[in-house]
């Protein structure tokens, strides 16, 4: 596959953008799943080797963030708008090349080893997970020279980075440099507005390829693996092992669902639908406060002439948010999944609504405080009944003492009130 085009640049990039968030939310998901007590059948100094892999997995998935970011940045500083939508687990065949098994599972030495085979660096020869195996097995044809773009193969995420550098070379010099980096620079995001590490605004062909190769030493295939994804990823499945060969009963996981729906699937092969009572109020919740942290990110990267302090308030309620959705997926992996599969707990399925457009300026407050009250509304209906980890608990007092009239009001917006409810930070 060659890029030619700004067309076939913009959408790779957003081919790119959705495995990131892929990535990212396969990562959330198993660390969700992993106990956190000792009441859970596990030692105090199993307790804590679990804890740092949590801690490792979520950093992990903090920089599969700051590649999303990275790739937004890009696809605005070359003329497109922000991508942030995704197709609902698991992908479909052909979504992706062949390869590439997107499907949300709980730790394991099997998801384990599904993550080290998808940050493999191109020279690795990796085994796939077991029960990770690809249903089908195609090649995605790429023509050149036809005007409607085609996906192509690529057989690690380093292989994919490779093609959109060239892309970048080779239509930067048909377009002329200028002309390819056309975007507004003041919708991007970057420190000191939102520090992560490797995170910059992007404005020509140097520095995309500095972000391009930021992405890839982190993890995605890297060029050199010293503290890449694929090492991290191999160094906690060693540590597994080793516990696993003192006591062969170990089980650092939940039993979370694999693949878990919402909604009752036409075809239920591969996902377990979540219909127990109390699970479906928080997945349902889950879901909802996922979609509108990805709606406020999506207003920052579409809206020009925001003032510095309207740009910290939705910042900040988007990152309330995220704690949210932490503190929302830890209780569902203890929740059961359904009747019809007992043994079997729940999971955050990370859907999304199917209106993800930006909202225009002039209703975006009514618009986000509307949906802001509808969750906090469902979050105090379900405080009194949430089992946060031991390590913490909800803080008290009413939420609209933390609620703004307004969403742009003060220093505070409705969506740090969420803030509350959540023990410890997630990311």
């Amino acid at each position: 596959m060659k890029i030619e085009t700004r067309d076939h640049l913009l959408s790779t990039l957003a081919e790119a953008s959705e495995l990131e968030h892929n990535l990212m939310c396969l990562y959330l998901y198993a660390a969700f799943s992993l106990k956190q007590s000792t009441a859970e059948g596990i030692t105090p100094a199993e307790l804590d080797v679990i804890t740092t892999w949590r801690k490792e997995i979520l950093a992990i998935a903090g920089q599969e963030m700051t590649h999303l970011a990275l790739v937004t940045n890009l696809t605005t500083a070359i003329g497109g708008s922000a991508h942030l939508f995704r197709a609902g687990f698991p992908a479909k065949a052909g979504y992706f090349p062949s390869d590439f098994v997107i499907e949300l599972a709980p730790f394991s030495l099997a998801t384990l080893d599904h993550f080290i085979f998808l940050e493999r660096p191109e020279d690795r020869e990796v085994q796939e997970g077991q029960d990770f195996q690809p249903a089908h097995d195609y090649t995605r044809a790429a023509p050149q020279g036809r005007l409607m773009d085609y996906a192509g193969e690529y057989e690690t995420v380093g292989q994919l980075y490779q093609l959109i550098e060239e892309g970048i070379e080779g239509v930067s010099e048909t377009l002329g440099e200028k002309n390819l980096f056309c975007g507004a620079r003041s919708l991007q995001i970057a420190p000191p507005e939102l520090e992560l590490e490797g995170l910059i605004l992007i404005h020509d062909q140097a520095s995309a390829l500095t972000a391009i190769n930021t992405i890839v030493t982190q993890g995605e295939g890297a060029r050199t693996q010293a503290n890449s994804h694929f090492e991290k990823f191999t160094r906690i499945k060693e540590s597994v092992e080793k516990l696993m060969e003192k006591n062969p009963a170990f089980e650092p996981g939940r039993p979370s669902a694999r693949n878990p729906v919402m909604r009752k699937p036409v075809e239920s092969e591969g996902t377990i639908w979540i219909n127990d009572a109390r699970a479906v109020l928080y997945l349902d919740l889950g879901n909802a406060m996922y979609s509108l942290m990805l709606r406020i990110l999506l207003q920052l990267y579409s809206m020009e002439n925001r003032t510095a302090e309207a740009r910290k308030v939705l910042r900040e309620g988007a990152l309330s948010l995220m704690h949210g959705i932490g503190a929302i997926g830890a209780i569902l992996s203890q929740l059961p999944a359904s009747p019809e599969v007992p043994g079997v707990n729940a999971g955050l399925s990370f859907d999304l609504i199917r209106h993800f457009n930006p909202i225009e300026l002039s209703s975006e407050n009514q618009l986000l405080t509307e949906r802001l009250n509808q969750l906090l509304a469902a979050l105090t209906e379900l405080r009194d009944d949430v089992q946060f980890p031991s390590r913490g608990q909800p803080r008290k007092g009413p939420v609209n003492d933390c609620a703004s009239p307004r969403f742009f009001a003060g220093h505070r917006s409705r969506a740090r009130s969420i803030a509350q409810f959540v023990p410890y930070p997630v990311l």
